[in-house]
């Protein structure tokens, strides 16, 4: 699978990496917390060096996939 979840924590940005028991979609809504807002996205999209990964940020206020059930 080339695609991955991240959602906002109170430390940052989490991801979750799909193991493809379910489709991404149901992984979202099963493993994101109760509304708390999610957003799928390609592994591309990750930035390639990962020395600062612990300060990742998005904006999930109006761009996101869905909501955790």
């Amino acid at each position: 699978m080339n695609q991955l979840i991240i959602y906002p924590t109170d430390v940052g940005i989490t991801e979750i990496f799909p193991t493809g028991e379910l489709s991404i979609e149901d992984t979202a809504l099963k493993d994101v917390p109760t509304g708390v807002k999610f957003k799928i996205i390609n592994f591309s999209d990750l930035p390639s060096d990962l020395t600062f990964r612990d300060a990742w940020e998005y904006d999930f206020t109006n761009s996101f996939d869905g909501v955790g059930a």
